[in-house]
């Protein structure tokens, strides 16, 4: 098929709009877009955007057209001599985001490769179709099929690479760390997409602490790096990472920002009263533990969380441990933290259990309540299993949230704002 002279296959372009210096005689090549009036029209490329004088003698560009300019560039405007249109505009361009976000972010992910490089981490990739994707109750996946023979077998998109990165740690390696998409069946929202970005690392022979001490070393320096401060304006709040930060546990957390003192776990009945008591109406007797701790908690302590520096979020009840070990001087709190900005949760972090037969007992609890709960059933993932029964040595990991760290650094208002280009669910 021959080729259109509508679309020609280059342009002669020798320079961008930000290499411009006066008196430069120049071909331009960007986007028509229009200026404070139709008569100054303006050209974007990735570097910036010049106003543009045009001859009266010649046709103007049309707003939206792709363009090849040729012109003299003068103090304040480019001087079109002739153009010649590379691609023409039928329908008006995507909105993207701008691109000193984009730069941010790829700078975000190349400080965070150094950092880690530095600290003797190895860069690793786990697949993105596994088996089985997490046996969290409130977690959903994305589910596939793949077929050979006339077989068909499930697939999932990992809600995280935790799993596959644990059987690593088992096959040895020490330090490891990975910057990849995950997915979860989650509505979208401000805070949320089904697709997102994690970053995850884990360290063998360390324990939660020291994952704490990763995590302040690491994005202070990002801070310091983007910014050039210690401190960003998060929400109209300015936020300090100067480290140490601060460390909260979960029942003084409650006590001091909700007035429950009880606890949820040991003590339903009274945390439920007492909450009642402080004005937590939404919470009913009769509540599961869970769901009467996450009515307090969402009411009255996660958004006060991280106000003005970050807060690590530690010691979670036992039946809230997930994959976490559990204290050995205190069984009925796991060794679990969070991390919060101004309110937004950026990361979950364990000292990671690795005692194969508690393990399983736990993703079988989890199944049992997936299907009680009429979510779908999942299998459980041997390979992992069969890691820990291999011997897993001790050892600590983050899942931190990149989308949700580039809001906090860029102060954006939602997700979509971070990304090049935003889950659609049109």
């Amino acid at each position: 098929m021959p080729e259109s002279a509508e679309y020609p296959a280059g342009c002669a372009r020798t320079h961008r709009i930000a290499d411009l210096a006066p008196g430069d005689e120049a071909v331009l090549a960007g986007r028509i877009v229009a200026g404070m009036d139709e008569d100054s029209p303006r050209l974007v490329d990735e570097s910036g955007e010049v106003g543009l004088t045009c001859s009266r003698t010649r046709e103007t560009p049309r707003v939206g057209d792709v363009v090849e300019l040729r012109g003299i560039w003068r103090p304040t405007e480019f001087q079109v001599q002739s153009h010649r249109v590379l691609a023409p505009a039928l329908r008006a361009p995507e909105a993207g985001p701008s691109p000193g976000i984009l730069r941010t972010r790829a700078r975000v992910l190349s400080f965070l490769r150094r950092f880690f490089e530095n600290a003797g981490f190895l860069e690793v990739e786990t697949p993105l179709l596994v088996p089985s994707p997490g046996m969290e109750p409130h977690l959903d996946a994305f589910e596939t099929r793949y077929s050979e023979n006339g077989n068909a077998r499930r697939y999932f998109l990992p809600t995280s690479p935790e799993y596959a990165m644990k059987r690593l740690l088992s096959s040895g390696y020490e330090r490891i760390f990975q910057i990849c998409k995950s997915f979860r069946q989650d509505a979208p929202g401000p805070m949320h997409s089904p697709e997102f970005t994690l970053l995850e690392w884990y360290r063998a022979y360390a324990d939660y602490n020291t994952i704490m001490a990763d995590t302040e070393n690491l994005i202070h320096g990002l801070v310091r790096d983007v910014t050039g401060s210690s401190s960003v304006i998060y929400r109209g709040r300015a936020v300090d990472f100067t480290p140490p930060w601060q460390r909260l546990n979960v029942r003084e957390a409650f006590a001091r920002y909700a007035g429950v003192r009880a606890d949820p776990a040991g003590d339903l009945d009274g945390f439920i009263h007492e909450a009642r008591q402080q004005g937590h109406r939404s919470v009913s007797h009769g509540d599961p533990f869970e769901v009467a701790f996450f009515k307090v908690f969402l009411d009255a302590v996660e958004k006060r969380l991280g106000a003005g520096r970050p807060t690590f979020l530690v010691d979670y009840p036992a039946e809230m441990a997930a994959l976490a070990r559990l204290k050995q001087n205190a069984p009925g709190i796991a060794e679990r933290f969070e991390l919060y900005v101004s309110g937004v949760e950026l990361a979950n972090a364990f000292t990671e259990l690795n005692d194969p037969a508690e393990q399983r007992a736990r993703l079988e609890d989890e199944a049992a309540q997936r299907q009680h709960s009429g979510r779908p059933a999942y299998p459980i993932d041997e390979q992992f299993l069969g890691a820990l029964e291999a011997g897993m040595p001790p050892a600590a990991g983050i899942a931190l949230g990149i989308d949700r760290l580039l809001m906090v650094l860029t102060d954006a208002r939602h997700i979509r704002d971070v990304v090049a280009i935003p889950f659609c669910n049109a």
